[in-house]
């Protein structure tokens, strides 16, 4: 019911990304690419490891992608066992096949996105080099802030890099450059029409379509780590599986619901994403 073909008129710019998983991972992941550029005039983005689909998979895939849109391919390494360092069992052979079938035939923008470790902070420069000589369009760098949590083994973090590229808060900050020519135009963001904190009010957020059909504010309103009671009363209501994206967009009644909390009684994770990062 959520994306009737109709749907793919009005929206320009779709971001396939990992929720519980890799997008491309998807059974029906093809289909539903081709789906889209059959309907419309949508831009796609997709961003994944690329690990483990063969060159003929992104052969076909690169069929229905053209220089509007773009695929983002996150590997931290620069051979199979450093990238597993971070990224368990994926597998860099597979990747490094992925990106040469797909830019093989196709124009869209190929961009490798590395996050700053400990394993790869001193060979940033071998990684751009290989990035470049597979024909990416752009590398970017990451600085993230997932240190000193789950990965720390007696008391210290082993993929922690020095802490010039650690994020200072809880946002990733990143750092993109052109290593080969694209004629790929970035997607034109409106600016912000409010002073509200929140970054989903600020065209700084996109909405986000979950695995299980939620449609939310952003990727990270409905995460799991925080009890969500805005989705936990409305969730027929946020569900493409019993509404349209149209139908569930429109609704006055529940956004206005939506804007009440945010101004009267934030939700955990809407201070804990944008607020806190604003005061």
């Amino acid at each position: 019911m959520g994306f009737p073909a109709e749907t793919f008129k009005k929206i320009k710019h779709f971001i396939f990304c990992g929720d519980i998983g890799d997008p491309i991972y998807a059974t029906e992941f093809l289909d539903i690419v081709q789906y889209i550029k059959q309907n419309g005039d949508s831009r796609i983005r997709i961003v994944t490891n690329g690990s483990y689909k063969k060159s003929s998979w992104w052969k076909q895939l690169g069929q229905w992608l053209d220089h509007n849109d773009k695929v983002t391919f996150s590997v931290d390494g620069w051979d199979n066992e450093s990238n597993n360092l971070y990224r368990v069992n994926s597998d860099f052979d597979s990747i490094v096949d992925g990106i040469t079938a797909l830019r093989s035939v196709s124009k869209c923008m190929i961009l490798w996105s590395t996050i700053y470790f400990q394993f790869n902070q001193q060979h940033i420069d071998r990684i751009r080099a290989l990035a470049k000589s597979l024909g990416c369009n752009q590398f970017q760098t990451v600085k993230s802030s997932k240190f000193d949590g789950r990965y720390t083994v007696n008391g210290v973090d082993l993929l922690r890099p020095a802490d010039e590229y650690v994020s200072e808060d809880l946002v990733y900050h990143t750092a993109v450059e052109n290593i080969n020519h694209c004629d790929y135009e970035p997607v034109t963001i409106p600016s912000p029409t409010t002073t509200h904190w929140a970054k989903c009010l600020n065209y700084q957020k996109d909405l986000f379509v979950s695995v299980d059909g939620l449609l939310t504010p952003c990727p990270w309103f409905n995460n799991g780590y925080q009890v969500n009671d805005f989705v936990r009363d409305n969730f027929k209501k946020l569900s493409t599986k019993h509404r349209s994206f149209f139908e569930i967009l429109n609704d006055r009644e529940l956004w206005n619901d939506f804007m009440d909390i945010l101004d009267n009684k934030p939700l955990k994770i809407c201070q804990l994403k944008c607020k806190s990062s604003c005061l």
